[in-house]
């Protein structure tokens, strides 16, 4: 079982790699050509946005419809043919479950329930704001309505509402089907495609248009929310009720890379829909939206010396007064552009810094100058860069469905080197003191660690346990964690450079330290 490090939020165990990349794994020069949707032939698949993202246009059923024992209530736990019964919290009581079937239950607790309260909402489990992530739409039907809240996320939620498909999906005629048909035309996420699978999550564990974690949620009580795709599929306590097909190094690395762009994608979506319904003159959506920022850039303990100014560990140039835009969504996603070629040999990087994205840059640039900058502009930009994410996720998208080459034995050790450089400056300090952007670069990191086998694969793991030990958020009590990382301190920032400085080296190949 992959290590954990547990915060706020919960992050990832440690990692490592080993050798180097072979010349055929070389990146070409550049992205293939995907046609905009204006561009595309009537009855051609749209190849600039990615199949799985947004909602079908159909009706849900509930999860019972999938249990009979020659679909997928087997009863063997675990086993195929018994997926209903392995999600479900009643086959098997005990031991790790599928947090998904639980979620509609966590709203009858005491911390939904003084939420609701200091919200002014009658009760959690009946508010649309939080129906809309812990349990399932169901279009109204009163003779399901109960049963499919009571399930919480069940099968629709994650495979799309099965109105259309759920007649069709075991007919050998579903297999002639290519994955976007079958979104398209029947509204089923096809989530052996890791774009469509992870794009999916994030409409929960992001944000989209209609589920809208805001700072009113989070001051209310709600747990902060920071999606890392990778780290979410290894929950200590979530029992899948499916078997990866793709190695673990495969995995492992396509996950990583695409769940950057995609929690990235997921979160410019987000500021697109709440800038413009800010431009709109929507009251009930403030602006600014201090969830965007980084949480940390005002949550955290006051020193007793005189550490705020943190030059002597961080090279990290914000303006006054502005904290970081989606830190946690930006830290390493340059990482991970830089490392498509990697994830699937053959296709090139959008590289991030560089000139390919310039929408994507120009909206950093406009949330660094101001923490209200104008909403109209924001929307504009956002709707801009939102566009060249999403060309980058549908070459990602459909190099998944047609390469077949394995991600060679020495790209963990690669991307992890990126990492440490990522979070390292060039004289020394850290490129970023914020927690999120260390924390970032520790999940990547560790992420290519399991990718490389574990500390059968590598000599770097140490490394990546200090780097843990000193980002873990502090004990309150025995038993009781702050909910931020209130001694992050100059100390443990210094410890934290070092453990980077380490890896850096450890991982240091002939392509540069």
């Amino acid at each position: 079982m992959r290590p954990v490090l547990i915060a706020a939020v919960v992050l990832a165990g440690c990692a490592v790699g080993s050798a180097l990349r072979p010349a055929h794994s070389q990146p070409p020069e550049r992205l293939p050509e995907l046609k905009a949707g204006s561009d595309v032939a009537p009855g051609a698949p749209d190849l600039h946005t990615p199949y799985g993202v947004g909602k079908a246009p159909f009706s849900h059923r509930p999860a019972t419809s999938c249990a009979a024992s020659s679909c997928h209530g087997g009863g063997a736990v675990g086993k195929v043919g018994s997926e209903h019964s392995t999600w479900a919290p009643e086959a098997f009581p005990k031991g790790k479950q599928d947090p998904h079937a639980k979620a509609y239950r966590v709203l009858f607790n005491p911390v939904s329930t003084e939420m609701a309260k200091k919200l002014g909402l009658p009760n959690a489990h009946t508010a649309a704001v939080c129906l809309k992530c812990h349990a399932v739409e169901t279009g109204g039907d009163p003779e399901t309505r109960d049963q499919v809240l009571s399930e919480g996320v069940g099968c629709s939620g994650c495979h799309g509402p099965a109105d259309k498909w759920i007649s069709e999906h075991y007919l050998p005629s579903w297999k002639a089907l290519s994955n976007r048909e079958k979104w398209e035309k029947y509204g089923f996420v096809p989530t052996n495609n890791l774009v469509a699978r992870t794009l999916n999550c994030a409409g929960c564990h992001v944000g989209d248009a209609e589920r809208d974690l805001n700072h009113d949620l989070y001051a209310a009580g709600h747990p902060r929310i920071t999606f890392e795709a990778g780290r979410m599929h290894h929950q200590p306590d979530y029992r899948t009720h499916w078997t990866e097909k793709l190695p673990p190094l495969d995995f492992e690395v396509r996950v990583w890379v695409i769940g950057q762009a995609a929690t990235l994608r997921a979160a410019v979506e987000l500021l697109h829909q709440r800038s413009k319904r800010a431009a709109d003159g929507d009251p009930k959506t403030p602006w600014p939206e201090l969830s965007l920022y980084s949480c940390y850039a005002c949550h955290q303990k006051l020193p007793d010396v005189d550490i705020r100014s943190v030059v002597s560990t961080s090279t990290t140039k914000r303006k006054a007064g502005v904290p970081g835009w989606e830190v946690w969504s930006n830290a390493a996603v340059g990482v991970a552009a830089d490392s498509c070629g990697l994830a699937f040999p053959g296709l090139s990087s959008p590289n991030l810094t560089g000139v390919k994205l310039p929408k994507l840059d120009q909206l950093r640039e406009t949330m660094g100058k101001s923490i209200a900058p104008p909403a109209k502009t924001v929307r504009d930009e956002s709707a801009a860069a939102l566009k060249e994410l999403d060309t980058w996720l549908s070459a990602m998208q459909a190099a998944e469905d047609r390469v077949k080459e394995p991600v060679a034995k020495g790209t963990p050790r690669l991307i992890a080197n990126k990492l440490a450089r990522n979070a390292l400056a060039a004289d020394g300090k850290l490129a970023d003191h914020d927690w999120d952007a260390l924390a970032q670069n520790y999940l990547g990191a560790a992420a290519m660690y399991h990718a490389a086998g574990g500390s059968a694969g590598s000599e770097w793991g140490p490394e990546l346990k200090g780097i843990a030990d000193n980002l873990l958020f502090p004990k309150f009590t025995n038993d009781v964690f702050f909910n931020s990382p209130a001694d992050l301190q100059r100390a443990k920032l210094f410890a934290v450079r070092d453990k980077f400085e380490i890896l850096r080296t450890k991982t240091g190949t002939s392509e540069g330290k």
